[in-house]
């Protein structure tokens, strides 16, 4: 953690409450500015640092790889896992799923194998 002189009381308490004592922890690179990523994940769930004028690298606290995976996917915009790698086979497992359960895959047949109900 970086500080600087004097340190920023709102700072350190948004870093601390987005750490938090989670068991796992994601890094994600968001396609966004800071500003537009801290709308989107606010600096009570997550830390953030700009990567470039154009990016945000994002670090999120949860319970478990499914967990932070059903997160991310609520966020409902494009984002690169950079680790760990627990976290980014989870997402693309549930997008998987997602996706043939929508109609994906197959013709007429749900990943479970049965038909898609009509």
């Amino acid at each position: 953690m970086e500080f600087v002189d004097p340190p920023d009381p709102a700072l350190l308490v948004s870093r601390s409450i987005a750490g938090g004592t989670y068991p796992l922890c994601v890094t994600v690179r968001l396609p966004m500015p800071m500003e537009q990523a801290l709308r989107l994940i606010p600096p009570t769930v997550g830390t953030h640092r700009p990567d470039g004028p154009d990016a945000t690298i994002t670090e999120i606290g949860g319970p478990d790889a499914d967990g932070l995976a059903g997160y991310l996917l609520s966020l409902a915009t494009p984002l690169r896992v950079l680790s760990p790698d627990a976290v980014r086979e989870a997402l693309l497992r549930r997008a998987r799923d997602l996706f043939e359960d929508n109609g994906g895959g197959p013709p007429g047949q749900g990943r479970d194998g049965h038909a898609r109900p009509r």
